[in-house]
């Protein structure tokens, strides 16, 4: 058995160097060849990985930045193995992953990818969301109906039960989409579904786009939660955010018109157009409660086993989720620190799918020094605290 693990750097090399240890350390089955392409187009980037990678490490430096998809199909040129793993530099396998992603993804013919369970944070509290279903329809109700609208808690409602299941789960499970972040694919699945990526993606979407087209020729997707890895959320380029924002909104233009077409743009069209409702005020939200790392004092109904999730939308879709038992939920400044600058929102309830009560919040990461009192002084090691939740 063959297997190509495909990085792509920018400007990530620390993180890169990491990720490509992770997987020469994981145990696994026949042979894994390592391919790097270095998208920064800058010098130093590109010693700071001849220096720090493996010499057995295929490192091919790309001279300008061409995008994640076009590097990635660049170092599959000539691989005519058995499976394709892609990480991306802010992901790690933990031990024994790869083995089981190789066990999965071979124990079937049907089986066209395989992801892992997914951590956000080194101590694996948090789970990280099951990728977005690729359903246009799906996507534009939630693009245009208002988080509060009936339409809306619907949908969030349904995933978050979905995502309880994937979660929850301790055999491998059957899903509708995956992420590039961190998955390993079948060369016989990307060789009938026409290819790796299709290079007009640029930067997301290309994921999303493949496995569209691996479902169409017959092949399913999984999860294997006995596979761990970490994933830390939005930690490459964090120095050009403003221009990943822009790329994900091109990706998305370029997905719809690639697949909406016919009864489904008219659809589209109508949903655009509808005068969304809210249901009732409730769903609104105040103003950021916190500014600075927070302890969360959890409702006595609730103590004997809650779920909290984050997300950077207001309808959860998707999000982080941590289950735990207690009075207390401590988001510290370890998680605080690996949020990127912008608004999040937090739920608190019932570890269970069909719950409808909730504690809901929303909290702000700062443009500059992320850790600032309320006051504008130097973060001084406290926790903000919640007072008087109510469900």
């Amino acid at each position: 058995m063959e297997t190509l693990a495909v990085i792509v750097n920018y400007k990530s090399a620390d993180l890169t160097i990491q990720a490509v240890r992770s997987v020469l350390d994981s145990e696994y089955l026949g042979s894994v060849y390592v391919v790097v392409v270095d998208n920064s187009a800058d010098k130093g980037e590109t010693q700071r990985l001849r220096l720090g990678l493996p010499s057995k490490v295929d490192l091919r430096v790309s001279p300008e930045n061409i995008g994640f998809a076009r590097a990635c199909n660049q170092a599959l040129d000539g691989f005519r193995g058995d499976g394709i793993l892609l990480i991306t530099p802010d992901a790690k396998l933990l031990p024994g992953c790869l083995k089981r992603l190789q066990e999965t993804l071979f124990s079937s013919e049907k089986v066209g990818a395989v992801s892992s369970r997914l951590f956000w944070d080194e101590g694996r509290r948090f789970y990280l969301p099951s990728s977005y279903p690729p359903s246009l329809l799906f996507q534009n109700v939630l693009e245009a109906a208002p988080p509060e609208a009936g339409i809306t808690r619907f949908l969030s409602g349904w995933w978050r039960r979905h995502s309880i299941k994937v979660w929850r789960s301790g055999t491998p499970i059957r899903v509708g989409n995956l992420s590039g972040g961190l998955v390993l694919v079948k060369w016989d699945a990307v060789d009938a579904a026409g290819g790796l990526f299709d290079p007009r993606f640029f930067l997301y979407y290309e994921d999303t786009d493949l496995f569209v087209r691996i479902k169409k020729a017959g092949f399913t997707l999984m999860v294997e939660p006995r596979a761990q890895a970490i994933h830390h959320y939005d930690q490459c380029g964090q120095q050009d955010l403003g221009q990943k924002r822009s790329l994900m909104a091109q990706s998305r233009r370029l997905f719809l018109e690639k697949y909406c077409r016919g009864w489904r743009r008219g659809a589209n069209k109508m949903i655009s157009g509808i005068k969304w409702l809210p249901r009732d005020a409730k769903g609104s939200f105040a103003p950021p409660r916190f500014r600075r790392p927070f302890v969360l004092d959890i409702p006595h109904e609730l103590q004997d086993g809650w779920l909290f999730e984050w997300s950077p939308n207001p309808n959860f879709i998707p999000s982080a989720g941590r289950f735990g038992k207690g009075s207390v939920m401590r988001f510290h400044k370890g998680y605080w620190n690996q949020l990127t600058p912008g608004q999040y929102f937090g739920r608190l309830g019932r570890p269970k799918g069909l719950e409808t009560h909730f504690v809901t919040f929303s909290w702000r990461v700062g443009d500059s020094t992320p850790l600032e009192s309320n006051a504008g002084g130097p973060w001084d090691g406290r926790m903000e605290r919640s007072q008087g939740w109510e469900m």
